[in-house]
């Protein structure tokens, strides 16, 4: 039997500890993808025996060959065509599509601020804050996430630099001017593109800080930030929901506003006055 329908069949008849490994990976085995036993232990708060007994207890030597058996079938369900059919799945019948995928969001949305850690957002805030320019990236889905705090965060006056355009020397050529003073807010989900990984290996390099903006503890993004921000999506099996990481970009940048109200304010007045003299 493939492991993620044991996990999904078997959950309930095994001990405490075990059972809730089980119902994390129930809400979603991608996080697998990334973890070794002791990321599982820590994201799930049980030892690292225990996530050796629950792989054997699945018919597993050990955790590797546990992990292994997950990975390959992961792969095969987060292919593009595979999760848009899986989602189609789930939806049923055309009645109501609208319904669905909004109660969809919102129930994500709930999950978003019940997970969150406020001293984290406050960190987050601050390390913008201080920062003398902000490079923000994210790419394919999250260019669009990455290009909201840009957007906003300018109209704020704070110094952003967006970079979207990474092929031959572009990526490299706009890390060069990367200081330990500047941040790094990186935006990326469960397969983070290489281009973002480059760009989280210069900010340690040059020992500036990392903002993630990211789905699980486990991501690349999680282990290379000073400071992480998290986003439900949904399982990775589906196609995933962004509505909450919107949510929590225009928190952020609102929040960096807040912060700097009487700048914040003027830099928008001065908007404003030129857009009324150039006129319709």
């Amino acid at each position: 039997m493939p492991a993620i329908k044991q996990i999904l069949t078997k959950v309930d008849a095994l001990n405490g500890a075990q059972k809730r490994l089980g119902h994390y990976l129930q809400n979603d085995s991608t996080a697998l993808l990334h973890s070794n036993v002791n990321d599982l232990a820590q994201a799930v708060g049980v030892s690292n025996s225990t996530v050796v007994r629950f792989a054997k207890s699945l018919g597993y030597k050990g955790f590797p060959e546990f992990k292994r058996d997950i990975q390959r079938e992961m792969r095969r369900k987060l292919r593009a065509a595979d999760r848009m059919e899986e989602t189609f799945a789930q939806l049923g019948g055309e009645e109501n599509i609208l319904a669905k995928l909004i109660n969809r969001d919102i129930q994500l949305l709930q999950e978003t601020v019940r997970a969150a850690s406020f001293a984290d957002f406050h960190k987050a805030v601050e390390l913008i804050l201080r920062a003398r320019k902000v490079f923000l990236i994210g790419l394919n889905a999250s260019m669009a996430l990455a290009y909201l705090l840009h957007f906003r965060l300018v109209r704020v006056k704070k110094e952003t630099h967006w970079i979207f355009l990474t092929g031959g020397m572009s990526l490299l050529e706009q890390l060069a001017f990367m200081e330990s003073t500047d941040v790094l807010i990186a935006i990326d989900f469960l397969q983070v593109p290489r281009e973002v990984q480059t760009a989280l290996q210069h900010a340690k390099k040059v020992d500036a800080p990392i903002l993630g903006i990211t789905d699980f503890p486990n991501s690349p993004i999680a282990k290379a930030a000073n400071v992480c921000l998290y986003a439900k999506r949904g399982l990775h099996t589906t196609v995933n929901s962004l509505t909450p990481a919107f949510s929590l970009v225009n928190a952020l940048a609102i929040a960096v506003g807040w912060a700097k109200k009487s700048d914040s304010i003027k830099a928008l007045t001065d908007l404003d006055k030129l857009l009324e003299e150039r006129g319709p």
